[in-house]
């Protein structure tokens, strides 16, 4: 079972909104970890393009990491975002 609980104390307080924010995606490689990334990325930004992702595979290959920046326009945004990331069987981290 992979701990998703959050490494360290998030520092909400200094966040001022609306913000951009660069969210890294780390799962095995693939197209299903491609499309569920997608899926939670539209459903919580309806206006995202999935052109502007970044994908970066490991040095073994077995491993992607996706890059999205985001513009987030309330706190219980990135709260949503981040329950559905965590959610989802395909991310290992989510940064």
């Amino acid at each position: 079972m992979i701990d998703r609980t959050p490494s360290r104390e998030l520092r909400e307080d200094l966040w001022i909104f609306p913000m951009d924010y660069p969210i890294k995606l780390i799962g095995n490689a693939g197209a299903d970890l491609h499309g569920a990334v997608v899926g939670i990325l539209v459903k919580h930004f309806p206006e995202f393009d999935e052109a502007t992702l970044t994908v970066q595979p490991s040095r073994t290959g077995k491993y992607h990491s996706i890059t999205a920046q985001l513009r987030f326009e309330e706190l219980e945004q990135v709260h949503a975002l981040y329950a559905d990331l965590a959610a989802c069987d395909h991310i290992r981290t989510a940064l």
